[in-house]
């Protein structure tokens, strides 16, 4: 028996792909351990996305080998398939048990990971010619109310900002019998909702037989398991056709809740991101949605500082967003990140102004979101209960449009569906109180 740690940087791909090595190391009876005990074999599951992601990895490695002398270091992730020979080069792997394990070969973490040598391992296929999924079966997620369901790796967009192309290669979907078997196995852990993701979801079926798409794969799953409540972690703009938004309005259990990538309110900062739309295209998307789905809480992704935005430009997209209908906002600086068309353009913006757009665009966030969450004040929803407690000891959990509810329970209630009334507005959540007999395990 082996005691095994697992490290995850990035996106809910790394944390699905995390939680199927989790699930291997468990099957064959080995222990996954916590950072302060003593280990055998440590995995660093790791991020390039932004160029301080691909340091924070490169750090994390230094850390597991100068605080885990005696174990083997497992590197995998995108960071390894951007950068496995300057890993393999670094000074402190020599002479160590070490793996360096690319994004295509994950499925073959586990069993290397066990192999008992003191030499570098290095498992690194070229990530564009790749040509189908890894299939990395899971029982479960450590901790978790909600599982990640990855239906599908790899982009074919090519954004000029984004590295991901060149670590995860072209898109892959994972066939539809695997999807519902995995479906099938969380419904039978206990998990009350899945939410779907991959790289660029919304390409999902595009590389298999027939007519699959991600609209048929979301109604095959809701109707499926019906109990099972559905979220999609994120999809681009111009893949919301009418018939997965007709998917959304006839199953109950695929939650009213969409986020929606738009980078830029500008049309010029579009067209250099390499961006397929318009910002009027992308509002009448937004209108769809909103027609479509009553209550939808709408997400969008906003890089603020792009090479080129000038004051007017994010004046534009300031505006353009002031007057859209949305919920909430993730906001980031862009990134320089080498390696990608966009670190060489010039008229690279200053980092205090990126981080006073970043600053403006996050107030008129938190407007939305609370003008949003106003709006139900008074109505009840359904919800799902977290298996954790708020920093005050409150249940938690968030209601079938995204909205964070904060109120007094016990501990049995975890992990169950119920109805919550809305009642209160704070900082960040509503105040609610369970309504009588809507408990349900």
């Amino acid at each position: 028996m082996k005691r095994i740690r697992i490290h995850t940087f990035g996106c809910k791909v790394n944390q699905f792909e995390s939680a199927s090595f989790h699930s291997g190391f468990e099957s064959l009876g080995h222990d996954i351990v916590s950072s302060d005990m003593e280990t055998d074999v440590v995995v660093i599951n790791t991020c390039s996305v932004t160029a301080k992601a691909g340091v924070q990895s490169r750090q994390a490695v230094r850390k597991a080998l100068r605080n885990n002398p005696h174990a083997k270091i497992v590197i995998t992730g995108c960071y390894s398939q951007m950068a496995a020979e300057e890993l393999a080069a670094m000074d402190e792997l020599q002479n160590r048990a070490v793996a360096i394990i690319g994004n295509s070969d994950k499925h073959l973490l586990v069993e290397t990971a066990l192999q008992d040598n003191s030499e570098l391992t290095l498992l690194h296929t070229p990530i564009d010619s790749v040509k189908e999924i890894s299939h990395l079966p899971i029982r479960h997620f450590s901790n978790r109310t909600r599982a990640y369901l990855r239906i599908q790796d790899g982009c074919n967009a090519f954004c000029t900002y984004c590295i991901v192309p060149f670590t995860r290669g072209r898109s892959r979907s994972l066939a539809v019998a695997d999807v519902l078997q995995q479906a099938k196995i969380f419904a039978e852990e206990g998990y009350k909702e899945i939410v779907i993701t991959g790289i660029h979801v919304g390409y999902y079926g595009a590389d298999l037989d027939g007519n699959e798409d991600i609209s048929t794969i979301m109604e095959k799953l809701c109707r499926m398991t019906p109990s099972i409540r559905y979220r999609l972690s994120s999809i681009e703009p111009l893949e919301i056709s009418g018939k997965l938004l007709e998917v959304m309005a006839q199953n109950n259990n695929f939650m009213p809740h969409l986020h929606i990538p738009l980078q830029s309110g500008a049309d010029d900062i579009l067209l250099r991101m390499n961006r397929r739309y318009t910002t009027g295209r992308f509002a009448e998307i937004l209108d769809a949605c909103r027609s479509k789905i009553e209550d939808i809480a709408i997400g969008i992704d906003i890089l603020a500082g792009f090479p080129g935005e000038t004051e007017d430009l994010f004046s534009q997209t300031y505006s353009f967003l002031k007057e859209l209908d949305f919920t909430y906002l993730h906001v980031f600086p862009y990134s320089r990140r080498p390696g990608t068309p966009a670190a060489d353009f010039s008229n690279q913006i200053a980092k205090d102004i990126k981080d006073a757009r970043v600053a403006k665009l996050r107030r008129l966030s938190d407007d939305k979101k609370n003008s949003y969450y106003r709006r139900f004040l008074g109505s009840s929803r359904p919800l799902l209960v977290e298996n954790s407690r708020d920093n005050t000891g409150r249940l938690k959990g968030f209601t079938d449009n995204y909205i964070p509810v904060v109120f007094e329970g016990e501990d049995i209630l975890k992990n169950s569906l119920l109805q919550v009334k809305l009642e209160t507005a704070e900082h960040t959540a509503l105040h609610g109180t369970i309504i009588p007999d809507t408990y349900e395990r």
